[in-house]
């Protein structure tokens, strides 16, 4: 008897846990944190469909700084830590960029580390790589394990291979994988022993399954007293990849004391492997950071007395272009914008001192298309002084 009693006793707290958790959650979902879409001039089309990722940050006080990732549409703004609890249990470790790949191809995701950089899909397949123990030593066991689902005859492609030249690597990672007719490219950032970062493709003949070719992208040099990096910085998701390697010398001896710093940008062409380097001045490379590419242009934005000015950089021809300017009258000069260039437009996220800005433009005319105030509602009363950041927009359905 006392066994029963001990499992209605269980089931009974289990019942209160998860009606207490429905109970919060209802309250919490009635008035929680939303930023709104205020359109100020344009078309409202614009926004349609539209996806703004960003961090809200609010510091509660001199030691606590509470960070919560959202998600941003013209209709709703998800906040991860504000779903409902059967919410949250089906979005469980599934990053948002990838919910629909699970909701669709639930037998092929099955298994799979969930990470963004490691998926690829376009209309005829969905394809997987991942490296499997990248951080086991020594690393007998570096092992490429791949798979590509082709949509029309629901068949799968594997292919399992051990990484070559293994040995020389104290690690490595995935960084992005594309399928461009028959041929998957994996691009891998790995450190080298003996103290360089590099990055790499690996190139697979899907219908041979197996490995065709593999070279270096870029690699930081060696420092003797310093240290260097090396990273992708945009995520447009295109044919290109824009590659910094940044180094820095602590050269004790020099004058003024501070260390040596040195940038370094490279365009690589994923479509046709090849790499080249961007010569222009250092206010542009200065401004390098906040680069975006679309088709086989490189738009980068820069502070000017009108506003925002477009520099645009044509990297199959190897040359600096026109410089459209948008005018972002309240912009404040001392936080740079978010920006990203898709299907011939361009979309900057600015700070002003009544909260953020959305704007878009035609890319080759800076012609306004839209613009509109992103107000931020239904804050706590501990959370007065916020800041707000963007860092990715993307179309989603």
């Amino acid at each position: 008897m006392k066994r029963y009693w001990k499992i209605i006793s269980i089931c009974f707290v289990t019942l209160l846990v998860i009606g207490t958790f429905y109970i919060q959650s209802s309250f919490a979902t009635s008035e929680h944190l939303t930023v709104e879409f205020e359109k100020t001039n344009g078309n409202e089309d614009e926004v349609q469909n539209l996806m703004l990722y960003g961090d809200y940050l609010v510091d509660h006080n001199s030691w606590y700084q509470q960070q919560i990732p959202l998600q941003m549409t013209s209709e709703e703004t998800i906040d991860p830590t504000n779903l409902s609890f059967l919410q949250k249990l089906s979005r469980l470790g599934i990053p948002y960029p990838l919910e629909k790949l699970v909701e669709k191809h639930k037998n092929f995701m099955r298994s799979k580390d969930l990470e963004p950089n490691y998926f690829f899909e376009d209309e005829h397949v969905v394809a997987y790589a991942q490296i499997r123990n990248p951080y086991e030593r020594p690393m007998k066991d570096l092992t490429f394990e791949i798979e590509v689902l082709h949509k029309q005859s629901d068949e799968i492609t594997a292919i399992q291979l051990e990484i070559p030249e293994k040995e020389n690597y104290g690690w490595m990672n995935v960084d992005k994988v594309q399928v461009i007719d028959s041929e998957l490219k994996v691009i891998t950032r790995g450190f080298r022993i003996g103290g360089r970062d590099e990055l790499r493709v690996y190139t697979f003949d899907l219908d041979e399954q197996k490995l065709v070719s593999h070279h270096t992208i870029a690699s930081t040099p060696r420092i003797e007293n310093g240290w260097s990096n090396l990273r992708i910085i945009n995520d447009d998701g295109n044919n290109y990849l824009l590659i910094k390697i940044e180094t820095i010398e602590d050269d004790m001896g020099h004058s003024d004391g501070k260390p040596n710093a040195a940038y370094e940008f490279i365009v690589y062409d994923i479509v046709n492997n090849q790499s080249k380097k961007i010569v222009g001045s250092d206010e542009l490379l200065g401004s390098i950071g906040s680069a975006s590419i679309f088709n086989s242009t490189l738009f980068i934005s820069s502070q000017s007395s009108n506003g925002v000015e477009i520099n645009q950089y044509d990297i199959k021809n190897d040359k600096w272009g026109t410089k459209p300017a948008f005018d972002l009258g309240d912009a404040k000069t001392d936080e740079s914008p978010y920006m990203k260039a898709m299907n011939g437009k361009l979309y900057l996220i600015y700070a002003t001192t009544n909260g953020h800005t959305l704007f878009i433009g035609d890319v080759e005319t800076g012609e306004s298309l839209y613009e509109g105030q992103l107000k931020v509602k239904n804050k706590g009363e501990d959370q007065k002084d916020y800041r707000l950041y963007f860092n990715r927009i993307e179309f989603v359905q």
